[in-house]
């Protein structure tokens, strides 16, 4: 269909396929039409089956670019365009909700139903925010990182310049390579398996949801605004539309821009700060990270003593009266304690009674993630053992004492701002990192693990909260 619009004017065919549309401003769409444009609208989502059963999902912008095309000019197509598309948003989103007890009932096959490590109140919404934040494999972008940075400005350049979350949810296909799909076989079974080599398709496929739903947000929103500038439109010129594109494009002829501008979406304001604010307002400052040297109360408080590895890099963060060099490698002890929403590590206090400790670095609970590590078991004769510690946030600045991980995207630490990505677009990039903590036994880290699991899947159920609430607003 976009090979037939490319290669002739859009107006012969719109003729062609609304050949029987009665021109008449205060009828709604013709019954005619119905059935071509419920099609392409359905054709914006493909869906595709693994052959164990999951379903994958990817939002297509070459139909959507499509549908766009042949209905933008015509109200009456546009609004029923929009009300199958707020359907399919949210058929969608609906569909994504039921995926995290369906993982988690695959993933408790042949265990019995109180093994659990999270409850079920924070199960669904904590693997819904893992679906967003989550990468499926270290070869593949989370879910969130699929958006970029946009700036929106009126054309006419007199209103303030606003910056804003977005995705190009439309794309031009080549007569070519239209060619090639007609051509090539339609396969609806994915060959892809469940196996511990191939990697997790149940959370592939879920991710995949989670991006699609991005995407029709972001279409949805077009449309609608689309919409609103038929009815708003006075002396039969439009209102002054508002212009978007990355905001580090360079600059372009204007017909480059307004190509451009056509095909990029900025996000819903509610969803774009369920998943990517991560600054919360508090009134009463009580939930400010704790700073470098501040003093932190350990009683009552979830505390565990640990040691860590210390670089000569990090070493000016503690005073040095309790760590201890050995073989070469200057290990420090510390107190991994939960303060609010932040997970602290602090140096203990000098001749003190353990009540209290100074501050060395502190990071959110819901950028965490804990991993414990079997191999220290297997290759040390020491009762020691080891958790892993990962650490995934929007702010490029790393924590005290973390190191950056290898599988983390590459950008410069030394100020907020896009990131390349992969397409070349100024995308959100999550920054990783990682850091060792060494406990006495393995007691002592899996009572640690239990505990801090607890509070980061909490922690982190409250944004999947925020974006579930997001996703099914109508």
């Amino acid at each position: 269909v976009q090979s037939a619009l490319l290669s002739v004017d859009k107006s012969v065919f719109k003729k062609i396929l609304f050949a029987s549309k009665q021109i008449d401003e205060s009828s709604d769409i013709d019954e005619c039409v119905v059935d071509p444009v419920r099609s392409l609208c359905q054709s914006v989502v493909n869906k595709s089956v693994t052959y164990d059963g999951w379903w994958k999902v990817k939002f297509n912008a070459a139909a959507a670019r499509t549908l766009m095309d042949i209905v933008s000019s015509d109200f009456d197509s546009l609004r029923f365009v929009n009300d199958i598309m707020t359907d399919i948003r949210e058929e969608a989103a609906e569909y994504l909700m039921t995926l995290p007890s369906q993982i988690d009932a695959k993933s408790r096959q042949g265990d019995s139903p109180n093994n659990s490590s999270h409850s079920k109140e924070h199960l669904d919404s904590w693997l819904l925010d893992r679906f967003y934040f989550d990468q499926p494999d270290k070869s593949t972008n989370s879910a969130v990182e699929s958006v970029c940075y946009l700036k929106e400005e009126a054309k006419d350049g007199d209103s303030k310049v606003q910056y804003r979350y977005g995705l190009e949810v439309l794309s031009t296909i080549s007569v070519m390579k239209s060619t090639d799909i007609l051509c090539e076989s339609s396969r609806v079974v994915e060959n892809m398996l469940v196996s511990e080599s191939s990697g997790n398709t149940p959370f592939h496929c879920a991710a995949s949801w989670a991006v699609a739903c991005l995407y029709l947000d972001a279409f949805c929103i077009k449309i609608a605004k689309l919409k609103a500038s038929f009815e708003d439109k006075s002396e039969n010129c439009l209102s002054p539309q508002r212009q978007l594109s990355y905001i580090s494009a360079s600059p372009s002829d204007d017909a480059l821009e307004s190509d451009l501008s056509m095909s990029l979406a900025h996000l819903s304001s509610k969803f774009a700060i369920a998943m990517l604010d991560e600054v919360e307002s508090s009134e009463t400052g009580k939930g400010d990270a704790p700073t470098h040297g501040s003093v932190v109360g350990l009683i009552g408080k979830a505390a565990f003593p640990c040691v860590c590895e210390v670089s000569s890099s990090f070493s000016y963060l503690f005073t040095g009266r309790s760590s201890v060099l050995s073989e070469g490698i200057q290990w420090q002890s510390l107190y991994l304690v939960v303060v609010g929403k932040w997970a602290v590590l602090a140096e203990p206090e000098r001749g003190g009674t353990g009540g209290e400790g100074r501050v060395i670095t502190s990071c959110r609970l819901s950028c965490l993630a804990l991993r414990r590590d079997t191999s220290s078991q297997a290759n040390n004769n020491s009762p020691a053992r080891r958790l892993l510690v990962a650490h995934a946030s929007l702010d490029p600045h790393l924590p005290g004492l973390f190191s950056l991980d290898a599988s983390s995207s590459r950008r410069s630490n030394s100020r907020r701002g896009p990131s390349l990505g992969p397409d070349g677009r100024p995308s959100v990039r999550l920054t990783r990192s990682r850091m060792d903590l060494w406990f006495e036994d393995s007691n002592a880290a899996g009572h640690a693990y239990k505990v801090l699991s607890s509070k980061i899947a909490k922690a982190r159920a409250k944004r999947g909260g925020n974006i579930k609430a997001a996703l099914l607003a109508r």
